[in-house]
């Protein structure tokens, strides 16, 4: 099975769209999305309307999908990101607000050997961003593969029963150096936490947007993708929204 994975998208859809243009239909057969549709970005409907037209084999909420439904509050919030999701949840259609609110929590399983979830199998809004972290979630986790985002960094780690091992990066010492291109091979045995990244808005350090592919079976491998978009036509429209400004101007340092 050849999946094509997406997390935190964040109301982007120029980012999107380089995405699923970079990854047509005929390269994948199936869709994870990890969560975080909106929030931050000018085009939470739209958003929504390409993602849901994708049938997703997996969708689930993120954090800021679940406030903007109206099922949490923006408590635990920064004040960027409580501003842009209370702009957010004015914005959305009844029905969009009805989709995002009936998407399930993580962790979901998608396989036997597969599972998704947001932040960690063992707290939906958790960030995992250490040794520590990944080891409760590796715990939590009851298949070989765990995809998570919400951190919007990726990342690839590999647990053999007794070491964590970096996969991809410097893993909360480096955030700003991009994953290898190089395929993580996917080894019987051993278990994974994989984080593709943020499709719409990177804080690698990288302003492209990020996704990731899963090969399960002939290959057996995930790799990290990036994709250049029109940044200056996200800034735009964020900016002609009345949302916060720091929200346009970081997308392009990937920060």
């Amino acid at each position: 099975m050849r999946y094509l994975i997406l997390s935190d998208i964040h109301g982007n859809l120029e980012a999107l769209d380089a995405v699923l243009e970079a990854a047509p239909s005929a390269s994948f057969d199936s869709v994870l999305v990890l969560g975080d549709l909106v929030g931050y970005g000018a085009d939470p409907n739209e958003v929504i309307d390409r993602i849901f037209d994708l049938k997703p084999t997996v969708m689930i909420r993120g954090n800021h999908d679940k406030v903007a439904s109206g099922l949490g509050s923006t408590e635990g919030f920064n004040s960027l990101a409580a501003d842009a999701i209370r702009w957010t949840r004015k914005t959305l259609t009844t029905s969009n607000r009805a989709r995002l609110a009936k998407l399930p929590k993580g962790p979901v399983v998608v396989n036997r050997e597969i599972e998704v979830c947001h932040g960690t199998p063992f707290d939906e809004d958790h960030y995992l961003t250490n040794e520590r972290d990944a080891i409760l979630a590796l715990q939590a986790s009851k298949h070989q593969i765990c995809l998570f985002g919400h951190t919007h960094l990726p990342i690839a780690l590999e647990h053999n029963g007794r070491n964590l091992r970096i996969a991809s990066q410097d893993f909360g010492e480096n955030p700003t150096k991009t994953p290898s291109q190089n395929p993580i091979k996917i080894i019987p045995g051993l278990r994974y936490l994989l984080n593709p990244g943020s499709v719409g808005q990177p804080r690698d350090g990288d302003a492209r947007a990020a996704y990731a592919t899963l090969d399960s079976e002939a290959e057996n491998e995930f790799v990290f993708k990036r994709v250049s978009y029109p940044i200056s036509a996200t800034q735009q429209k964020i900016l002609n929204a009345g949302l916060p400004e720091q929200l346009a101007t970081r997308l392009a340092i990937g920060h």
